[in-house]
């Protein structure tokens, strides 16, 4: 059935065979949802006006316009709070809204709006406050800055608390109950958007799409789900980002990527994001927040500079802290892991621990949280794995902590430390009501593919130049939750092989009389024993660019050898 499901996929919108196997096991059964996916429409960009509150937002602003006051915009640190506040910055300032902008320290503030932030803008001058990416929880400091006298507009996309809603005077965030806007999976950057849209259409201006590339960034970044718009303002912004108007942008693709290519999902995850994630974990965001806002070219590739030592020193420190957290789930663990992984640290840096409980989810297939013990006082970051909603696990023990916010696949928390076993125990009854049981084992030896092919079926009939790549770059972004493509090959002869500094393995591959792929393992120098003169091997690889003097070719990133 799927072969046929295949088959009129590849008949009808003239796409190779293997591309509609690919899409039939991403669970794409007709052409409508398939064509929806490599092409996009304009047809899943959703009318701002259908979230709940945008004309009370719109009337607010042009208020403050009218009034000629100064907005203060206070977002998160993360990349999706970054950009948020990039957005509305830039926005506000194209129709004459002055604004100053706000981060908060994770080390000194911690998450979301605090009571200190509020009294810090106040003394500053701040009588009109947009919060964005946060504050849909933070109901007692919104409640102290409407004591002030400030007035507050917030523009968030998490869930609220369950103890009601701040008190602020303007509140859009699709989770709200009575909010029916068909894509409550928005992000932060992705609400700010949707405002602007909604604002510049009210003042008889084009849609600013200009601003599609922060969003494409923040979407990525906060892992929220690929949704029909969001895949849409996603795709659309990676490839303005490849020309962006603004000079930070221009100068991270220039250190970033080789001159020409597409920008990927993959790219942003992997490269983009944590560096400009980086000084936030490390220190303080604002370096970050600096290159996003940067309007000189001349001033950008120091700001780049800056962000490049952060990034070092992260890096440096997430492994020091991946590697005591491994060696503390072996150590208390063995080979019975719970359903859900906790493990505390001594004083480990906060600004890492939200990557390392993304590697400990990875590598043991559990929903992991990470804390850093901190006189008496421990402070977590946790990551989800399928099947299990952090923030409804954080919800139903909402009493243990101090402060608490996130989403179902991510989320941060504090509380005392003498409470940890509590939570553990808590996690583990939440895990069973959720219905997530853990079975997959985490040290199961076998690799995960997409579809088995033909290394022939790499490359188009009747097109010498054309591969599968040219169709995946249409079904781009993947990452989160659609991977990149990998596939698996049998009988695969290894030609030409060499190993190169660092563990990884060069060669030439070709099956069967097809044409001779260029490929690299990395660190995969303990499957040389698997590849002898005339051994023929099974290969788990993903098709990739590779990009060389100016031109591109493919090259197979061999996952695994078998």
């Amino acid at each position: 059935m799927e072969d046929l499901v295949a088959s009129t996929l590849s008949q009808e919108l003239k796409i190779p065979h293997l591309v509609a196997r690919f899409l039939v096991s991403r669970g794409i059964k007709n052409v409508v949802d398939a064509n929806r996916l490599l092409h996009g429409s304009e047809d899943d960009v959703l009318d701002p006006m259908g979230i709940l509150g945008m004309d009370k937002a719109i009337d607010w602003v042009l208020n403050v316009r009218d009034l000629h006051q100064k907005v203060f915009i206070f977002g998160d640190y993360d990349l999706d709070g970054m950009t948020s506040v990039t957005l509305l910055t830039r926005g506000l300032k194209h129709i004459g809204i002055e604004s100053e902008w706000r981060l908060p320290n994770r080390f000194g503030d911690g998450y979301g709006l605090s009571r200190s932030a509020v009294d810090e803008m106040y003394e500053a001058g701040a009588r009109y406050v947009i919060t964005v990416d946060t504050g849909i929880t933070a109901n007692d400091e919104i409640a102290h800055a409407k004591e002030l006298g400030m007035a507050v507009m917030v523009m968030d996309h998490h869930q609220p608390s369950g103890d009601g809603l701040p008190v602020s005077d303007v509140l859009l965030d699709p989770h709200q109950d009575g909010d029916s806007y068909g894509n409550p999976e928005l992000c932060g950057v992705g609400v700010s958007y949707k405002f602007m849209c909604a604002l510049y259409a009210r003042l008889g201006l084009p849609t600013p799409t200009q601003y599609l590339d922060l969003v494409a960034l923040g979407t990525l970044a906060d892992l929220v789900q690929m949704t029909p718009e969001n895949r849409y303002f996603t795709k659309s912004g990676l490839r303005r980002l490849q020309k962006s108007e603004w000079p930070g942008v221009q100068a991270m693709y220039a250190s970033l990527m080789k001159p020409g290519s597409a920008v990927g999902g993959i790219d942003v995850m992997y490269k983009i994001a944590p560096l400009l994630n980086a000084p936030g974990r490390m220190e303080r965001p604002d370096p970050a927040l600096k290159l996003l806002l940067c309007d000189n070219k001349s001033e950008a590739p120091a700001l780049l500079a800056e962000l490049k030592n952060w990034n070092a020193s992260r890096k440096q420190k997430e492994a020091e802290i991946t590697d005591m957290a491994m060696e503390q789930v072996k150590k208390v663990y063995g080979d019975r892991i719970p359903t859900v992984l906790v493990v505390a640290g001594e004083k480990w840096h906060v600004g890492v621990i939200g990557i390392v409980s993304a590697k400990l989810a990875q590598v043991f297939d559990r929903p992991a949280a990470v804390l850093s013990v901190d006189d008496g006082m421990a402070h977590a970051s946790a990551r989800a794995v399928p099947g299990f909603n952090w923030h409804k696990a954080l919800f139903e023990s909402r009493e243990l902590f101090d402060r608490w916010g996130g989403h179902q696949n991510a989320a941060g928390f504090s509380l005392s430390e003498d409470k940890i076993t509590e939570l553990r125990e808590r996690l583990e009854k939440s895990a069973a009501e959720q219905g997530y049981t853990g079975e997959a084992q985490p040290c199961d030896e076998s690799h995960s593919f997409d579809i088995q092919v033909a290394l022939r079926e790499l490359t188009v009939d009747g097109f010498p130049e054309r591969t599968v790549l040219d169709y995946f770059d249409l079904m781009e972004p993947f990452g989160g939750n659609f991977p990149y493509p990998t596939f698996r090959a049998e009988n695969v002869k290894v030609h030409r092989m060499r190993e190169l500094r660092g563990g990884h393995l060069q060669m030439e591959i070709s099956q069967g009389g097809s044409r001779v792929f260029p490929a690299i393992g990395f660190g995969l120098r303990k499957s040389k024993s698997h590849i002898g003169a005339d051994h023929k091997v099974t290969v788990i690889f993903e098709p990739t660019w590779n990009y060389y003097n100016g031109r591109k070719s493919m090259q197979l990133c061999i996952k695994a050898i078998e």
